[in-house]
């Protein structure tokens, strides 16, 4: 049960910092495109969401990765705290 928590937190982690990623590339985005005059499209993947202007690939390459990586590293870190016992 305790991996289980573990595991899902820092999937949770993963998840939350996908979206912090997503936010700093989407204002980096329209600071460039808008100082270059580049026309900005929507691209709103979540029905109901935000307006992005990110393109549908990129939005879930990086919540893919967030999601992924988190739940990744919830598996490496409990190996090396709680099997190795490393800490």
């Amino acid at each position: 049960m305790k991996k289980i928590i573990y595991i899902a937190l820092t999937t949770f982690l993963g998840l939350i910092l996908s979206f912090l990623v997503h936010a700093i590339a989407e204002m980096s985005y329209i600071k460039y495109a808008l100082a270059k005059g580049i026309i900005l499209v929507d691209h709103t993947f979540f029905i109901g969401g935000a307006y992005c202007v990110l393109p549908v690939w990129l939005q879930v390459g990086i919540f893919i990765l967030g999601v992924g990586g988190g739940f990744y590293l919830g598996f490496r870190w409990w190996d090396y705290i709680y099997v190795q016992k490393k800490h």
